[in-house]
């Protein structure tokens, strides 16, 4: 290439990619806003104002393919920008529709239309003379259309947004009335078909049920008294009869009382007087004439007279009642009737 060709194509213009007449549909204080109103990343906003896109306006005013001439400017860079974008309801330019190219006539074709011809020179002499106006009124009718375009995108958009917080509205209420419904369960589950509750159905049962008749038990002569945390008895109005020297004492039952001292066990009667000796590890009170009491270990049954009357041979025993008892003996209970103790009807 010459000095001269070299020297005539580096002073060659570069053709602008941008579109001077368009005009983005927004509100003019939106379009003044820095990159920072988009909040997009560092790594996007150093790569547009290395561009030289600083605003809103600079932004808006290009297409999706006018950002793929920054370097480095990838497909998710433009992904990050249009979702900011769509957040503040804001959107790139459309792009422009390229006019189909009309194929070229042919030559017979041009010799059958001489008056096509002439009238095609005419209107282009006309464009010619009147500097270009029909292509500037087709384009300012093109950014027309294009704004259209955008508004009704911006409207379907609102629209579509109005629905998802209006179905997202109805999907709250339903969850609410199903929590209330839950709560409100156990309330109705206690009415009964009549509407009645179940607290007072129970209540109402109640006062119908024939009364069992009260079992009195007779009070004792004796009540228990405690001095230095040693027990004895006294008559109800407080004169002592027993003297407290027992670590521990039961109630008088057929005239009979088991005591303690120093972790044994026997009995005395209403004077006072042993009449059992404390020889045993642990016993009960006595019961239709017997009384189950403990020694080595293991348990049997003695009289009033301390004689044995059923051998030391169970690990626990029951108290006597309508002539029989109930022992244990290697993990079984079994029934045990005092007059025949060697028959044992063992339940499990």
């Amino acid at each position: 290439m010459s000095n001269n060709n070299r020297h005539r194509f580096n002073n060659r213009k570069k053709k602008p990619y941008l579109d001077e007449s368009y005009v983005p549909p927004f509100d003019a204080g939106v379009l003044g806003q820095g990159l920072d109103y988009l909040k997009i990343s560092d790594t996007v906003t150093e790569k547009l104002t290395g561009a030289g896109i600083t605003t809103i306006f600079e932004v808006v005013r290009r297409e999706e393919r006018d950002f793929y001439r920054i370097p480095t400017f990838d497909k998710r860079n433009l992904g990050e920008l249009k979702n900011a974008l769509n957040n503040r309801r804001l959107r790139l330019k459309p792009p422009q529709e390229k006019p189909e190219k009309a194929p070229k006539p042919s030559k017979q074709d041009a010799e059958n239309k001489p008056d096509e011809n002439k009238d095609n020179n005419r209107r282009e002499g006309r464009g010619r003379d009147n500097k270009g106006r029909e292509p500037l009124q087709m384009q300012r009718a093109d950014n027309r259309r294009d704004n259209f375009r955008a508004r009704e995108q911006s409207a379907k958009e609102d629209r579509t947004q109005e629905r998802g917080a209006r179905n997202e509205r109805q999907d709250n209420a339903r969850r609410d009335r199903e929590q209330q419904s839950r709560k409100e369960a156990p309330r109705r589950a206690i009415l009964n078909p009549d509407g009645v509750s179940e607290k007072r159905t129970k209540e109402e049962h109640e006062k119908l049920r024939p009364k069992r008749p009260k079992t009195e038990h007779p009070s004792d002569i004796y009540i228990k008294i405690n001095r230095n945390n040693k027990w004895g008895f006294a008559t109800r109005d407080g004169k002592e009869v027993i003297r407290p020297e027992y670590d521990d004492v039961f109630s008088f039952k057929e005239d009979l009382c088991c005591v303690e001292r120093e972790d044994a066990f026997g009995f005395i009667d209403r004077a006072g007087e042993v009449v059992i000796p404390l020889v045993y590890e642990c016993a009960a009170s006595f019961s239709e004439g017997y009384a189950c009491v403990f020694k080595g270990g293991v348990c049997g049954y003695i009289d009033k007279q301390g004689n044995t009357v059923i051998p030391f041979e169970f690990d626990a025993g029951t108290a006597v009642t309508g002539g029989e008892c109930r022992v244990k003996k290697a993990g079984k209970w079994g029934e045990l009737h005092v007059d025949n103790p060697s028959e044992i009807r063992w339940i499990n």
